[in-house]
């Protein structure tokens, strides 16, 4: 149990990651998602997120289009839903595509 052994190479316990907490586990999930979209100012991160996985669903004939809707919401200052705490590395177009 908790006596400090090890797992894979790693200390046994319960992993408190933001990962294993926030996306990988579905309870977490609902619950930090509802706390985003319940706080004024993080409203558009939860915005964000439910939109990029949406995208990590779409067919690759859409993803083109639902790229460039993103960037207009969240990514555009002065867009729908600019989400300027992302650093610009985070915005950037991919190297070799082209600006919508």
């Amino acid at each position: 149990g908790q006596d400090g052994g090890t797992r894979g190479g790693g200390q046994l316990g319960e992993d408190t990651s933001f990962r294993w907490q926030c996306v990988e586990q579905p309870i977490g999930k609902l619950l930090f998602r509802r706390f985003l979209e319940g706080a004024p100012g993080l409203a558009a991160a939860g915005a964000l997120w439910a939109e990029l996985e949406a995208y990590e669903r779409c067919e690759d004939g859409e993803r083109a289009g639902a790229a460039a809707a993103l960037r207009g919401r969240f990514f555009t200052p002065g867009g729908a839903e600019h989400c300027g705490f992302l650093r610009a590395a985070a915005t950037a177009l991919p190297t070799g595509e082209a600006p919508p």
